[in-house]
């Protein structure tokens, strides 16, 4: 019987990528084909430890192989655009790290890119699939807790040194932002269903290191219906004592009957609480921990932050691998991607001119 496994390479052997591939080598329905990165030391410790078949140091060279299907980008962010388009160019369904692109310009080319090929592209943002996010998603969705008019989250850790790429503007396109903000962000947007933003509002600098990027920020999303308030930093001291790494994450959704809290590093990583008088069968009044999907043990990918027993990772390759399988659309596509983008350049643009920045933005280089 032919193998009917879709084949996946890998662009960028770094940090993130080993929660990608990670999650690749545990899914029977993948076979990895090949991985790509410049230092070729990198490439060939992937394929030890993950069971790729091939190493390569030319991405070009990876991507004209007719026995792959699709390719997760996992490089710097300056090299998600053009990478991306050059395997979609090639004929490869592409899963892209977040952010998707510098600007919206390169996310209007990697759209166009897209359309020309014909196949998918799916910008990464993991947390979608986390159970307890999944679940909050869900719960917000069939009404539980209301009308959702006010969301307030965090991400903040402690990177010890500013000398690495992702504090370099002309590689990583910003600070806390781009690599923090952007994910609550999106969960923001995701949970309301896309809405459209009216205006954004941030303040954010370099506070507590010398980076030339912000390491520190606030950032208000203003909607018709709700209000997000996203902050966080990069240089926060504090421990979680679910592994000890500096690291602290925390998303609150009040709605019109009730609220709910995530925390992914604790347990429970979900907690509901509802009046009494309107409630869904499966929940009570008070504070409850509603039952999250279980991942089994033999598809815990390779988390820094979560509980092992709620990791996303596996999930959200998954989806993708369906979604090409059964030409289904993908959960964040290049335009979801893209509106994420614009509230963070928004938020930029709000940080230089200290206003309110309303949506939508020109698309403009910078």
């Amino acid at each position: 019987m032919a193998d009917q496994r879709l084949r996946a390479g890998v662009i960028g052997c770094g940090g993130i990528s080993n929660s990608h591939t990670k999650a690749l080598s545990l899914m029977p329905e993948v076979n990895l084909v090949a991985v790509s990165d410049i230092d070729e030391s990198r490439a060939r410790a992937f394929v030890e430890q993950y069971g790729a078949e091939h190493a390569y140091t030319n991405v070009d060279e990876m991507l004209a192989r007719d026995d792959i299907d699709f390719v997760v980008n996992a490089t710097a962010n300056n090299l998600h655009a053009p990478l991306s388009i050059k395997a979609l160019e090639a004929g490869k369904h592409v899963l892209v790290q977040k952010p998707m692109a510098l600007t919206l310009v390169e996310a209007d080319a990697m759209i166009a890119a897209e359309k020309r090929s014909g196949k998918k592209l799916m910008v990464s943002f993991f947390e979608f699939f986390h159970p307890a996010f999944k679940r909050a998603k869900e719960l917000v969705d069939r009404g539980a807790i209301g009308d959702v008019f006010f969301v307030k989250a965090i991400m903040a850790w402690y990177t010890p040194s500013t000398d690495v790429w992702r504090f370099d503007p002309k590689i990583s396109g910003g600070g806390i932002l781009m690599d923090g903000h952007v994910h609550h962000v999106a969960y923001f947007l995701h949970l309301l269903g896309d809405p459209v933003v009216e205006s954004v509002y941030s303040e954010h600098g370099t506070l507590n290191s010398d980076a030339r990027v912000e390491d520190t920020g606030v950032t208000l999303i203003r909607t018709s219906r709700a209000i997000g308030e996203i902050s966080g930093s990069n240089r926060v001291l504090e421990p979680n004592a679910q592994n000890g790494r500096l690291f602290k994450e925390w998303i609150e959704i009040s709605g019109s009957k009730g609220t709910i809290h995530i925390r992914p590093t604790e347990r429970p990583s979900l907690r509901v609480f509802l009046n009494d008088g309107e409630l869904p069968e499966d929940l009570s009044g008070g504070w409850i921990a509603p039952r999250l999907e279980w991942v089994p043990f033999h598809e815990r990918g390779r988390s820094a932050h979560f509980n092992p027993e709620e990791d996303p990772w596996v999930g959200e390759h998954r989806h993708f691998v369906e979604c090409i399988r059964e030409d289904k659309p993908v959960i964040s596509n290049g335009q979801f991607g893209r509106n994420v983008l614009e509230v963070l350049m928004a938020g930029y643009q709000s940080g230089r001119e200290r206003r309110a920045i309303p949506l939508p933005l020109a698309a403009v280089a910078r």
